[in-house]
């Protein structure tokens, strides 16, 4: 995933509403996708994309720089997605994830169905960096995890994944 352009970036944070409009939509498409996975729900991560953006913007001015703009902007989606989570009573729903990868619908639901055996611990740096492009660094920082720790979580992400295709591979040749 690539940074924003320096100059629409610091154009942003001396305030040009256009500037942050053009941050918008270049990044809110990701940030939702993260928060639907981050959430299983639709609606909550509408409303998790529009809180992390309205905080974004809130504290552009405070962004240093020590880290790219996108680990930022999706360590503030996940908390915001966090947050809102925490906030919710009642439990969620469980909707497959929308699908990621290949375009064959058939296997888009095999990994889809693959992507829901792994736990939510698990598939957060699984989606930050294999979804979004993250580096493991990157994906630790929006994690506010180590490095280490987020190369195990990769592995036993990967691991599940494969586990959860293997059976789905016996089950259909029955």
């Amino acid at each position: 995933m690539q940074d924003p352009d320096p100059r629409t970036l610091a154009r942003a944070r001396e305030g040009d509403l256009g500037a942050f409009e053009e941050l918008v939509r270049q990044y809110q498409a990701d940030v939702w996708r993260f928060a639907f996975h981050f959430t299983r729900d639709r609606s909550l991560a509408e409303d998790v994309t529009q809180e992390a953006f309205l905080r974004a913007f809130r504290f552009l001015r405070s962004f240093r720089g020590d880290s790219k703009f996108t680990s930022w902007l999706f360590r503030i989606a996940r908390n915001c997605a966090m947050d809102a989570l925490r906030s919710r009573k009642s439990t969620m729903a469980k909707e497959p994830p929308p699908p990621v990868g290949p375009p064959d619908p058939e296997a888009r639901l095999e990994l889809a169905a693959a992507l829901s055996a792994v736990t939510d611990e698990h598939r957060q740096p699984f989606l930050l960096i294999e979804v979004f492009g993250l580096s493991y660094q990157e994906a630790a920082d929006v994690l506010n995890l180590r490095v280490g720790t987020v190369k195990s979580r990769m592995h036993r992400a990967r691991q599940a994944m494969m586990s959860a295709l293997a059976v789905e591979e016996d089950a259909g040749g029955l």
